[in-house]
């Protein structure tokens, strides 16, 4: 790493009031003054940013043309100097070199535009952007029409006007760029020792658009007491999409049947309570994806260990499965497969859906196709299997009924569900649910 023993000698001034500036001292005088002078402060701090990474690109446009990373330090190239010296990614570094050898000619005028004030450095990174990859012939061009529209407009448009240059200029090169990534695309799924999965991974444009439109209904909270963040309501939505798709037989056999969970659940162990199936949990059968990128920095099991779900989240899924008797001997080896029984049948599936609406939760708006079908009174513990004793609940609230305290109460014994339900929160709050359908 790059260490100079002094500094140029306005620099050393410039830094020395800057760093003034930010002292516990100057924040408190911040702090008396107005509105007005602060909103001054913050956008006058930030053209001396942009001022600063435009004289930047000069200072690094003249190191690199003079191969001073080379002779100071025999550097492989510029990219690899600066990332070592002024502690950045590669990624940055490859892009500010390639900005400061245009800043000499191609990118001449937006970078002075830069330093005097009328764009900032992010604009300037969205009219290189967008000319990138045109043809030589057509770049300059581009520059200044991107140049006079960043004067007035956000970086954002900027960038789409960038992308519309390029699909009107260069069609066949925007084809190219777009078919490029989505070669790029990827999902990989790591298992990691805590019992999580990690994932990561890339989608082209369309491909994200798709997604993040089947998502968007998902990230409306669902009633007050929702606290859950985006992310977390993103998560959710993902995995009832695919929870919908799977209950929906909509997706392609595989082994002579469609994609669904295993959970193997030991009939003899013993109990803990009422609604909660065993003491040790269940297993989650061949469901440990492939490592095929293992994510910096997490530890992971192997592929094929199992994973496990606590009684709770058994009792949860229990509401509504297909449930399949093995008969196992001292080995472990299956000798009699019992016959499989659906808890719900599609006809009473329907018929909840119609008097339900969705949803039973008061206030939430999942339709009956993101909901499951949940037992009143636990079917574990003598629970009957009709309309009577029978709700729709959104995973996210079927989740809260089995795993977060909340607890559902018949209001009138000889109506069951068909009347009111009142709902109980685990720090007193109560609501009453109706049907909404007939």
């Amino acid at each position: 790493m790059f260490a100079p023993d002094s500094l140029p000698e306005p620099l050393t001034a410039v830094l020395a009031q800057v760093r003034d500036w930010t002292s516990a001292d100057a924040h408190t005088t911040l702090a008396g003054d107005t509105a007005q002078v602060r909103a001054g402060w913050v956008t006058g701090l930030q053209q001396l940013a942009d001022a600063v990474a435009a004289a930047t690109l000069t200072a690094v446009a003249a190191f690199d043309a003079a191969g001073d990373g080379q002779t100071l330090h025999g550097a492989a190239s510029t990219p690899a100097w600066l990332r070592g010296a002024c502690r950045i990614t590669g990624a940055e570094a490859s892009e500010r070199v390639r900005i400061a050898r245009r800043a000499r000619d191609l990118l001449a005028d937006p970078v002075d535009h830069v330093r005097d004030g009328m764009l900032t450095y992010e604009h300037l990174r969205a009219v290189e952007r967008g000319v990138r990859h045109l043809p030589p012939d057509q770049q300059q061009r581009a520059v200044d029409l991107l140049t006079d529209l960043a004067q007035v407009a956000p970086v954002g448009d900027v960038r789409t006007a960038g992308k519309h240059l390029q699909h009107v200029i260069d069609p066949d090169g925007a084809l190219a760029d777009t078919c490029q990534q989505f070669d790029r695309r990827h999902l990989t799924l790591a298992p990691l020792m805590d019992g999580m999965t990690a994932m990561d991974g890339l989608l082209d444009a369309e491909s994200a658009a798709l997604l993040t439109a089947a998502l968007a209904p998902f990230l409306v909270p669902a009633d007050q007491d929702d606290t859950r963040t985006a992310a977390q309501r993103r998560a959710d939505g993902l995995v009832q999409i695919v929870q919908t798709a799977t209950d929906h037989a909509l997706l392609p056999i595989v082994g002579g049947e469609r994609p669904h969970l295993h959970v193997l659940v030991d009939p003899r162990a013993p109990h803990r309570s009422a609604g909660q199936p065993c003491v040790c949990g269940a297993e989650l059968a061949d469901t440990a994806p492939e490592p095929d990128v293992l994510p910096p920095g997490r530890l992971t099991h192997s592929p094929g260990a199992p994973a496990f779900l606590h009684p709770l989240a058994v009792a949860r899924l229990a509401c509504d499965a297909q449930l399949t008797a093995l008969l196992l001997n001292d080995q472990g080896v299956v000798v009699d497969l019992g016959r499989t029984r659906r808890l719900f049948s599609p006809q009473q599936r329907k018929l909840l859906a119609a008097r339900d609406g969705g949803c039973r939760w008061v206030g939430c708006d999942r339709p009956p196709a993101h909901t499951d079908a949940h037992h009143v009174a636990s079917w574990l513990d003598g629970g009957t299997t009709d309309l009577a004793n029978a709700l729709l609940l959104c995973r996210h609230h079927h989740r809260a009924v089995h795993e977060n305290g909340w607890t559902l109460q018949i209001t009138n014994p000889s109506r069951g569900t068909h009347g009111p339900v009142t709902v109980h929160g685990p720090n007193g709050q109560h609501h009453t649910s109706h049907p909404r359908g007939p």
